[in-house]
């Protein structure tokens, strides 16, 4: 007993410590917020927050604490240019991520690693305490590059055991924020014998606000199952963001019946945040509604005293209470009361459309398949959220399509997992290779999807539902130069800039050398542009520099420059 005590006492002690942990800021000037932890983001939750770099690329960041970096990535999408470093004594792992640049010490590394793999795309692990770092030490420069849309600073804090990212301001970084989350829309869900002031819709309310106080315009009359949403977010001094909230309790007639809370995420769960929102909404207009109840397939573990999943019925013909509570970070509250009246009308079955006789059940525990003669999809168990009436139809091919389009149930649904999609086309083996499954919208643009040929069916993987149809590529990408030609004195310039872009299947790779050896490209796709600048020891001479770029099916530019230094 005294030794299970003592295990318990040493235990708190070290989990105290570590909340307790001073870390220092990452940036030189007054953290303001451009994304919170757990923010809702396309097919994920925002893993870390997002600081604000007075709106220029360039600023210094610093490690918040002692440690070494245990892995740096170079990539065009995502993070782009990102380090990651532990720190021993508290368990942690910060995250610094989109920067322009490393330090000095640390771009040498990197470049060496960049040569070792003649690659501009890089993921590697430095040896333990081979990079190491002080607190407060320059680590690199802010910058936007991958998926960024802006220049900021992507900072996270992970538990390093299971690499689970943590509320970083759960710790002590210094954040004015006294405004509470905003209360927008309120969403009731019907069920299949739902009725909502006598139909079977969901209804959406605007949420308005007098004297601080939250309301819908009248008293909804519920009958059967139903379940509620909201669209909220949430908004801090200095900043127009419509940030994410960190928690939303939902109380009936005053018991706790939901409770959401981002103190923690999982990379491996992250994706079900396609159903703990509203999809649909979010496709169609725009909006993301918190779910303030669970699907059936939804693996998240950020869900707390749930009652029924969230999801209500009365059975009376009572007036009854609801109340919404949403909070941010810093205990800012906001609260929304409104009354439901229970009712007990006779749910009369609603007529079955074209669409749902013609529809094949899909149970979301099942494998799941279609086919004719012209397309076959196969879907794995648990790739859907919930099981759903699967619907098909095709339209006939234009003039710019190998296949007929085949709208593949709809895009406002969503999918946990890869599915094999496969379409039959007569294409003439000549143009084959430059073919491709391509998802399309009514405006008729398409994106790559992808796909091989076997016999007369090309296959693909995707995770969308929507249109697909084939489509042929012939056109190379575009090589533009901005600041060398052929036979060139480039003694006076710090680099070699040029621009390339391909406007269908896009960029696949590029390939830069000197006189034959590979040269380090930095790639900034949001501006099309590739950069190769020159090192310090650079020898004057004569160098033949060529360019290859190629795109998705095999398309290829070549641009070549004799050049004096």
């Amino acid at each position: 007993m005294k030794y299970f005590s003592c295990v318990f006492i040493l235990s708190l002690f070290i989990n105290i410590n570590l909340v307790a942990q001073d870390y220092v800021s990452p940036v030189d000037f007054d953290i303001l917020l451009s994304g919170t932890f757990g923010e809702l983001r396309s097919n994920h939750f925002h893993a870390g927050i997002d600081i604000k770099t007075q709106g220029v690329e360039g600023q210094k960041i610093r490690s918040i604490a002692d440690g070494y970096i245990s892995r740096i990535k170079v990539s065009t999408w995502g993070y782009g240019k990102v380090i990651y470093i532990n720190h021993p004594e508290t368990g942690h792992t910060s995250v610094y991520a989109h920067l322009q640049s490393f330090n000095k010490n640390i771009s040498k590394r990197v470049k060496q690693e960049h040569y070792n793999k003649e690659n501009f795309e890089l993921n590697f692990f430095p040896e333990k305490n081979e990079l190491i770092v002080k607190q407060g030490e320059v680590i690199g420069l802010s910058g936007n590059t991958g998926g960024s849309n802006g220049a900021h600073l992507h900072f996270e804090i992970r538990e390093t055991k299971n690499s689970k990212p943590i509320n970083p301001l759960q710790f002590n970084f210094k954040v004015v924020d006294n405004i509470s989350p905003i209360l927008k829309k309120i969403k009731f869900y019907c069920f299949d014998t739902t009725l909502i002031n006598g139909y079977n819709t969901s209804k959406v309310y605007n949420i308005t606000k007098h004297n601080n106080n939250y309301t819908i315009s009248e008293i909804p009359i519920i009958k059967g199952d139903f379940a509620i949403g909201i669209y909220t977010y949430d908004q801090a001094e200095g900043a127009y963001n419509k940030n994410g909230i960190y928690s939303i309790k939902m109380y009936v007639d005053s018991i706790l019946y939901y409770e959401f809370k981002v103190d923690k995420l999982d990379f491996n769960t992250t994706r079900y945040i396609n159903a703990h929102i509203d999809y649909c909404e979010k496709i169609e207009n725009n909006i993301k509604f918190h779910r303030c109840y669970k699907l059936p397939h939804n693996n998240l573990t950020n869900y707390h005293n749930l009652v029924n999943n969230g999801i209500i019925n009365f059975n009376d013909t009572s007036i009854h209470d609801l109340r919404l509570e949403v909070k941010d970070i810093f205990d800012n509250t906001s609260f929304i009361n409104f009354k439901i009246k229970a009712s007990n009308i006779p749910f009369t079955k609603k007529d079955i459309s074209k669409n749902e006789t013609n529809s094949i059940f899909f149970d979301y525990r099942k494998i799941n398949t279609f086919e004719n003669k012209e397309v076959k999809i196969d879907l794995d168990k648990f790739s859907l959220y919930e099981s759903l009436n699967f619907t098909y139809n095709s339209f006939e091919k234009n003039l710019t399509t190998y296949s007929n389009f085949h709208k593949i149930h709809d895009r406002n649904t969503p999918l946990h997992k890869y599915y094999t999609l496969k379409i039959q086309a007569n294409v003439p083996n000549s143009i084959k290779s430059k073919t491709y499954i391509a998802r399309t919208n009514d405006k008729r643009k398409f994106w790559h999807v992808g796909g091989a040929w076997e016999d007369n069916w090309i296959e693909t993987k995707t995770r969308d539902f929507g249109t697909f149809c084939i489509i042929s590529d012939t056109i190379p990408p575009t090589i533009n130069v901005i600041n060398i030609f052929n036979g060139k004195k480039i003694t006076n310039q710090k680099n070699i800039q040029i621009k390339i872009k391909d406007i269908q299947s896009g960029i696949k790779s590029f390939r830069g050398e000197m006189n034959g050896k590979w040269i380090l490209l930095d790639y900034e796709h949001k501006k099309n542009l590739l950069k190769y600048t020159f090192e310090d020891n650079f020898e004057i001479g004569k160098y033949k520099f060529s360019l290859i770029v190629t795109d998705k099916v095999g398309n290829m530019s070549k641009y070549e420059a004799d050049l004096i230094y």
